[in-house]
């Protein structure tokens, strides 16, 4: 039996990740009784890390930040964390197809400096698919996406029919495929899944061409969230998945299993699937219903592989490979320069998570340490630690990195995606305008919906 407390908070946050700590802290600091609920055992949500025994840490969440990503790097500078350029000296790997090409150039979405040696045919085919794919991008108005004709066509179509479309050659339809399952905004995605319009939207609002994986964080992101959580204090409960949110005109009831909350307001800082697992009472509207539905995760594990040292960097390498290998399409060098240890940081994500993750331990360990040695070299497969997160196995996040748009969501249902529902506000990164699926757009929307909140108070 849930039990009752008779405090009233101004807002309850559903949610302990960046997004809800940092509505939860703005409305705290503007003097307003505030309460968090975290259904797992840790706050952070995405933005989780640890230290390593020899003093390395890794983020096994996100864990890159960008020049123009405003918000979060006012949120780092006023809590003195210190940054570093991400490691990036040396030559870049390829591997297409079983051919290795080392570069000197930047590869992550956007087309600039020396590119790898492909064929003039093949680099060609996907330079001028971009030029229209960029073009295409330009056309849609900033902010969240409206429902008119134009964008209709354009969502009713998937990324593989755009690409099928406009690439001639096996590397054109590799890179923009490519692009689906590495880019921060899209999930990850296979390109089958995610809506043309979607991939367009994100291009301009999260644009690899302003470089958001261009530095790291000494000490990692992961050491953010207790720092936020230190002027919270004890107005954080963890261990209480929310179950139920009774709303009316006067204020709102949240429920977990062991108590029963009262507010006037409350904000859910969470994604969209997770945000309809909670019982509303009186039920949401049918277009939110239906949005909650629709909008899934990405499907993707990340790899923290760590090395007495940076080895790579010996051979001219900068730890950088991207490619077509069976499991491993994106690896980077993740290593603090105030340290001596090597940290390669991989992914695994759509369909190859779907063929790794039911492989034993074991198995799963020798294909992504065979897919490090094919970019960097045999010392791979002796790693010092192996850590993976299996993020689409996390309860109370179902995947990684964020949350995506199939064909037809954002114009049949897109509107109720951040529109408040009587006194309950949404927030978190897959809610953002701005930098949706990073760091940044978790901080803008819950700056946002504390600044909302105490609009109304």
């Amino acid at each position: 039996m849930s039990i009752s407390n008779s405090i009233v908070y101004d807002c309850i946050v559903v949610g302990a990740g960046l997004a809800g700590l940092v509505a939860a802290r703005n409305l705290h600091r503007s003097g307003h009784k505030v309460l968090v609920i975290e259904a797992r055992d840790r706050i952070g949500g995405r933005m989780y890390g640890q230290y390593l025994p020899s003093g390395q840490w890794i983020d096994k969440g996100g864990q890159w930040v960008g020049p123009t990503q405003d918000r979060f790097l006012t949120l780092l500078d006023e809590y003195g964390v210190r940054r570093f350029p991400s490691p990036a000296e040396g030559q870049k790997v390829l591997i297409f197809d079983g051919k290795r090409y080392e570069f000197n150039g930047f590869f992550q979405g956007f087309p600039e400096g020396e590119p790898p040696s492909v064929s003039l045919e093949e680099w060609g085919d996907a330079m001028d698919a971009w030029q229209r794919f960029e073009t295409l991008a330009k056309k849609l108005p900033s902010g969240h996406l409206r429902r008119d004709r134009q964008n209709q066509k354009l969502d009713s179509q998937t990324f593989t029919q755009w690409i099928e479309e406009n690439t001639k050659t096996a590397f054109g339809r590799w890179y923009f495929s490519y692009m689906s399952r590495a880019v921060g905004y899209l999930g990850p995605a296979e390109p089958s899944q995610v809506s043309l319009l979607h991939v367009l939207w994100g291009n301009n609002c999260a644009p690899q061409s302003e470089h958001p994986e261009a530095e790291l964080l000494h000490g990692g992101a992961g050491q953010i969230p207790e720092k936020i959580a230190a002027e919270l204090g004890k107005r954080i409960c963890l261990g209480e998945p929310v179950l139920r949110i009774v709303h009316a005109q006067t204020g709102v009831e949240v429920e977990t299993p062991k108590s029963r909350f009262n507010a006037q307001f409350a904000i859910v800082a969470m994604p969209p699937h997770l945000a309809g697992r909670i019982i509303y009472d009186p039920p949401m509207p049918p277009l939110r219903g239906q949005l909650t539905q629709r909008v899934p995760m990405g499907c993707c594990a990340k790899i923290l592989v760590s090395y007495n040292c940076p080895f790579w960097r010996a051979k001219g390498l900068a730890g950088i490979g991207l490619g077509n290998c069976r499991w491993i399409e994106l690896c980077a060098d993740s290593s603090d320069p105030e340290t001596e240890v090597g940290v390669i940081a991989t992914f695994v994500v759509g369909d190859r998570y779907r063929d790794w993750r039911p492989m034993s331990n074991g198995d799963r360990r020798a294909a992504v340490l065979g897919d490090l040695a094919i970019y960097f070299g045999d010392e791979a497969l002796s790693p010092s630690t192996y850590d993976e997160v299996d993020w689409p196995g996390e309860p109370w996040t179902g995947g990684g990195y964020a949350a995506f748009m199939p064909p037809g969501v954002w114009t049949s249902f897109g509107e109720a995606l951040t529109a408040p529902v009587g006194r309950i506000h949404w927030a978190g990164t897959e809610m953002a305008d701005r930098w949706a699926g990073f760091f940044d757009g978790a901080v803008r929307t819950g700056e946002a919906a504390a600044t909302a909140i105490m609009n109304l108070l």
